[in-house]
């Protein structure tokens, strides 16, 4: 049984739901928070904003790295901002920890719509999708290197990335490569079931295309084709057989010609 850690600190990129899924897992838990950045402003008396202003970065990040090491042994969960990993003395007392570290891992698509949804435009608009791509590169690997574990977050709820961490020191040693497995099979079903709602939102509007152009419902020559390419494209691939696309893409096409009827109403 893997030992429950009187630390649990939080690391990733910005937007990965630290806070939230760290607040979350303390509620689940009944354990303490803290988020780092709330701890600088509390320390320095001064919002991030200001310490900014007056210190620029490099003061910020020292200020930064004085409170991550105070909080090396703070009894509960500790969310890190995402640059965290950007300084050497950081990386160094992060590797030496006696924290259990939890990298939350989601990928750029979702990070970009979860700033987006919490407001932060100014960010963005600062930083270009390549601007964003590059750090992200950059930063990846040193998030590896200091985590104990990673929890794959994409299309999952605070809740469920609370209880899966949480699940962690319930499970055996020799379990826990399987369930951190598990994780990234669950986020990427999840991420198949949203490329299928947003299939379906498409098929919406075939629909009303379809309508205003008197055109039929099930285009059989199409969906034929459709099917061939798809097997020349997979023929070399052992996982994805002729047999497995056409039962999805039977699936697929049933429920969006059940759609387009009762959309239309044919």
């Amino acid at each position: 049984m893997i030992k429950e850690p009187d630390t649990l600190m939080l690391i990733g990129f910005m937007g990965a739901g630290k806070t939230t899924v760290g607040k979350e897992i303390a509620r689940q838990h009944q354990s303490k928070f803290i988020d780092i950045d709330s701890e600088i402003e509390r320390v320095a008396n001064k919002s991030i904003q200001e310490i900014f202003k007056e210190r620029g970065e490099e003061g910020f990040r020292v200020l930064e790295t004085e409170v991550l090491a105070d909080l090396q042994t703070f009894k509960g969960i500790v969310a890190t901002g995402g640059g965290v990993v950007e300084r050497p003395e950081n990386i160094a007392i992060l590797k030496k920890s006696p924290a259990t570290i939890i990298y939350l891992h989601g990928n750029l698509e979702s990070t970009i719509s979860r700033l987006l949804l919490e407001g932060q435009r100014p960010l963005l608009q600062e930083k270009s999708t390549v601007d964003f791509f590059s750090l992200w590169q950059k930063r990846d690997p040193k998030y590896q290197s200091v985590a104990n574990f990673t929890v794959e977050t994409v299309g999952k709820t605070p809740e469920r990335i609370a209880a899966e961490i949480i699940a962690l020191f319930s499970t055996n040693e020799d379990e826990l490569a399987l369930l951190q497995l598990r994780s990234e099979i669950d986020a990427f079903d999840r991420q198949i079931f949203q490329i299928i709602e947003r299939r379906m939102q498409v098929v919406s509007a075939v629909a009303l295309y379809k309508a205003k152009f008197g055109m039929a419902t099930v285009q059989h020559e199409r969906m034929l084709k459709m099917r061939q390419l798809l097997k020349y494209d997979f023929e070399q691939s052992e996982d994805i057989t002729e047999e497995m696309i056409d039962q999805i893409m039977t699936i697929l096409t049933s429920s969006a010609i059940e759609k387009e009827n009762k959309q239309l109403k044919r």
